[in-house]
């Protein structure tokens, strides 16, 4: 067993030592340079490169490792190109392979699962700010996951839809990716007759959890680190995008219950180019029959929960209007890593209320950059209903860059209803990076309403550091008792709360181990008389294999005081001063695979009881296109007075014929709540950009049978450019 402890360790010394002098150092490496040319002849994107403009244009051949080993020459060759005319930048690259067979693909769904599949991307920052890019990711079967990139990756807009002409082919030696980037998919200065952009290159090849840039990153960092690109020169005389794109719909739905009724509708969503870097969205009777139902959870605390945005319109450039308590990405700033504690704008609070769907008569949003300044700006106007009245709803978002990497904003929400019903929010924030690795963010943020309070504001200051070893942080946040952004979502007012963590990133160099991150932290929650309300010290250490799979692991000392009973599925926590532990393990597999999973165990103590729960979640994987998900969680719980279970489960199947052809049926059980919600939806991609859905959704009553509602829904949509 020693010898071979030795040998796992010492193989990988022997393969890095073996590129002597090429490895690089990718903090000083010099940031490399490409050139298009332009060209006449016609391109046709097919797959197979066999125009003569292909081989007079430069080719790329040298790519650096940000994983597994920082710095060292690609493992498999990769060659890219590059060239132009007055339409399309035009990008080849041909992913060579030493074992074509165990290239890995996963998906055919547009914004795949990136991690876990074989892939070749690309960024290109085109105002040259080194800032903000446009970002494309395309796997082995021409699915692409494409997103706008803003404060050198710090912000980023996932819902940002761009079209692109490509075509792969597998070969014997590999697989290969043609595209063509119509110039009208992009923003950039059109004043400029001569344009050099930044540009980077990325290759993912999952089996070996090796990912190789053209311009080197380090182990931490993605290729969203614009700042780090290298550049494209040789562009002139090209233009940019249209101004204009009219997206109307129509639908047909019938709904499903005791008043059963059919109905049609249309509408129309406008995007307007006011200028390269800023847009102007408008919406008319909005319709979101199409997104997928929330996700079943459940809630063992006396906080509410907060449930992620899931419709595009309210999506799209969502991180301009961000304020609140964010985590910084590889950065741990909260005791729970992707905590949503507090945000002062939620756009869940327009269009939907207590689950249901509140008719949206329309309003439109203007975002995007003007010199230095990020700016930001929303309208909605609801209808009213039996329960709820018409509302508008305002909000207005700035940020400035300053330095290099920071920038300092304010806003303002306001949610007005006939009656002089409103609610008001305000608040400035700052975002500073020094050093590198240094991070400050702070805010404060006051609301107003019919009534005025003067306990009605939110402070908070935090500190971090991470490098590639180290990360560490520590802030400080206030609430006040009448804190009430409405339109926004908290989880605790009338608090002050003192966190703090400390932690490394020990990366290692051997076939089993890709990083270990030993950590501990202290948190705690006070009412404004010092009583205690949650203090928990934390011990984590966390595992990453080198096949990409993890595992997390945290104990737990905790305190919960508790000053007004709450109940609990039936039980009751009564007031008093609990103390407990617990612990929690999950392991997430390597999610490439035919067959993976993810769980998650905890146990313990719970106020003055015991909990047991399990998390599952297996994914079976028929090749690229079928496959199934299960999932469920448990939870046994055992009070002084009272034993009960809250359970939930899940089950996805996709079934996906094409890239442009897609089926997705989504189930669910919520044992607590004894319901069953069926979720179908069929997506064909009949032109870029443009969708026809088929949509069956329903919630069930099963101790009811006759008690359902839902609907089935034809929506169909197109995309004109003027």
């Amino acid at each position: 067993m020693y010898k071979i402890s030795i040998l796992v360790n010492i193989i990988p010394c022997i393969l890095i030592a073996g590129f002597g002098d090429n490895i690089i150092d990718p903090i000083s490496f010099p940031r490399p340079s490409i050139k298009a040319y332009r060209i006449n002849e016609e391109i046709t994107v097919d797959g197979y490169l066999n125009e003569p403009a292909w081989m007079l244009a430069d080719s790329i051949t040298q790519f650096y490792q940000a994983k597994p080993y920082v710095g060292t020459p690609a493992s498999e060759k990769t060659t890219v190109k590059t060239i132009y005319d007055n339409k399309f930048l035009y990008v080849s690259a041909i992913c060579y392979d030493s074992n074509p067979e165990a290239i890995i693909t996963t998906s055919l769904e547009q914004d795949f699962d990136s991690q876990n599949t074989d892939l070749f991307g690309l960024s290109l920052d085109t105002f040259y700010d080194r800032e903000s890019a446009f970002i494309f990711l395309f796997n082995v079967n021409g699915a692409i996951k494409d997103l706008y990139i803003t404060n050198d990756g710090a912000g980023y807009n996932a819902n940002w839809e761009g079209i692109v002409h490509r075509k792969t082919r597998t070969f014997e030696k590999g697989w290969l990716i043609e595209m063509a980037i119509p110039f009208t998919t992009l923003r950039f200065d059109m004043k400029l007759e001569k344009q050099d952009w930044g540009i980077n290159f990325l290759r993912r090849i999952r089996r070996k959890t090796e990912d190789v840039y053209w311009s080197p990153l380090q182990r931490h960092e993605r290729l969203l680190k614009i700042s780090k690109s290298g550049t494209l020169t040789g562009l002139s005389k090209i233009q940019p995008s249209r101004n204009l794109g009219l997206k109307p719909f129509g639908i047909s739905n019938k709904t499903i219950g005791e008043n059963s009724s059919t109905s049609g509708d249309v509408g129309l969503d406008v995007k307007y180019g006011v200028t390269p870097s800023l847009t102007l969205d408008l919406t008319y009777n909005t319709d979101f029959s199409q997104v997928e139902a929330d996700e079943e959870r459940v809630n063992l605390t006396r906080f509410p929960i907060f449930f992620p945005e899931k419709r595009d319109f309210f999506l799209e450039n969502a991180n301009i209007f961000t304020f609140g308590d964010i985590s910084k990405l590889d950065y741990r700033m909260a005791p729970n890593r992707y905590s949503r504690e507090f945000f002062l704008f939620n756009s869940r609070n327009i269009g939907l209320e207590n689950g249901n769907v509140i008719p949206i008569v329309g309003g439109g949003r203007l975002s995007g950059m003007i010199g230095d300044y990020e700016i930001g700006t929303l309208g909605m106007q609801t209808n009213g209903t039996e329960t709820s009245e018409s509302t508008n709803f305002g909000l207005f978002r700035l940020r400035k860059k300053i330095l290099e990497r920071s920038n300092i904003g304010l806003i303002m929400t306001n949610k007005s209803s006939p009656g002089f019903s409103f609610n008001q929010s305000y608040g400035v924030d700052a975002n500073l990076q020094f050093f590198r690795y240094l991070i400050l963010y702070g805010y404060h943020a006051k609301t107003e309403g019919p009534s005025n309070y003067t306990d009605n504001s939110a402070s908070r200051i935090a500190v971090a550091w991470r490098d590639q070893f180290l990360n560490t942080s520590i802030y400080y946040k206030r609430v006040g008792e009448s804190f009430n952004p409405e339109l926004g979502f908290i989880r605790r007012t009338g608090i002050n709360e003192l966190y703090g963590t400390f932690g490394v990133h020990k990366q290692l160099s051997n076939q089993l181990m890709y990083e270990i991150n030993p950590y501990v932290e202290v948190n705690q929650i006070e009412k404004p008389n010092s009583e205690i309300e949650t203090q928990t010290i934390s011990a984590g250490l966390d595992f990453i294999f080198a096949d990409g799979a993890r595992m997390m692991n945290k104990f737990t000392k905790n305190r919960e005081g508790v000053y007004y009973s709450f109940p609990l599925y039936g039980s009751q926590i009564d007031t008093g001063d609990y103390y407990f532990n617990n612990y929690t393990t999950y392991f997430t597999s390597n999610k490439s695979r035919p067959i993976s999973a993810t769980v998650g165990l905890t146990g313990g103590g719970f106020y003055n009881g015991n909990r047991r729960s399990i998390t599952l979640k297996s994914l079976f994987r028929i090749g690229y296109r079928f496959s199934i998900e299960m999932g469920g969680q448990r939870n046994e719980i055992s009070l002084s007075d009272s034993d009960f279970s809250v359970n939930t489960y899940s089950l996805k199947i996709k079934y996906n014929h094409s890239i442009n052809l897609l089926n997705s049926l989504y189930l669910q059980y919520n044992e607590a709540e004894r319901k069953l919600i069926t979720n179908l939806r069929i997506n064909i991609i009949h032109a870029p950009l443009s969708d026809l859905f088929l949509v069956y959704s329903e919630i069930l009553d099963v101790d009811k049978t006759d008690s359902k509602t839902g609907y089935i829904a034809l929506k169909l949509t197109r995309l004109f450019g003027i």
